[in-house]
């Protein structure tokens, strides 16, 4: 298996994120996951633009399918393979955003959209909060009335300035 498709899949794991690309629920949740996890430093050399479910990288689509069609041909490259301590320490920091808090009622796969489409918004639109809300509200109604707590979760974990 491609060294790439390795540490994309032990990326994964140390997200505590299933490499499954079953459903589109499960695609959303990969892609979320790897954008959030490279705001740690970790850079996959993922590059990702917006696109309706927020930020998506086709690189990385690529990548999850080819990961997958090697897991069902029964390569598992990765068996016995760990991350570099560093790296393990850098995603440490990301793995509490993999998860809503209790308060919010959306699933993972909500939440994580919810998280990247704000973070992408602020930082790589150079959007405002009220902006940011604002587009939100727009695209992705069900998503928005969180916004506040996405952008408070960000902030205190260090990934986006002070509104």
């Amino acid at each position: 298996m491609d060294a790439r498709l390795v540490t994309l899949k032990l990326f994964l794991d140390e997200l505590d994120i299933p490499a499954s690309i079953d459903t589109l629920d499960d695609r959303k949740r990969v892609q979320k996951a790897v954008y959030l996890g490279q705001l740690t430093g970790v850079d996959l050399s993922y590059r990702f633009g917006w696109y309706l479910l927020g930020p998506y990288s086709a690189p990385l689509t690529r990548d999850y399918y080819a990961l997958a069609e090697n897991q069902a041909a029964g390569e598992d490259d990765f068996s016995g393979k760990v991350l570099h301590p560093s790296v393990r320490g850098r995603l440490s920091r990301a793995v509490p955003l993999m998860r809503a808090p209790v308060d919010v009622r959306l699933s993972q796969e909500q939440w994580l959209e919810l998280l990247a489409s704000y973070h992408y918004l602020r930082a790589v639109q150079h959007l405002g909060h009220d902006d940011a809300v604002s587009r939100l509200n727009e695209q992705k109604q069900a998503l928005a009335p969180y916004a506040g707590k996405a952008a408070d979760v960000l902030m205190r974990s260090d990934f986006l300035p002070e509104k």
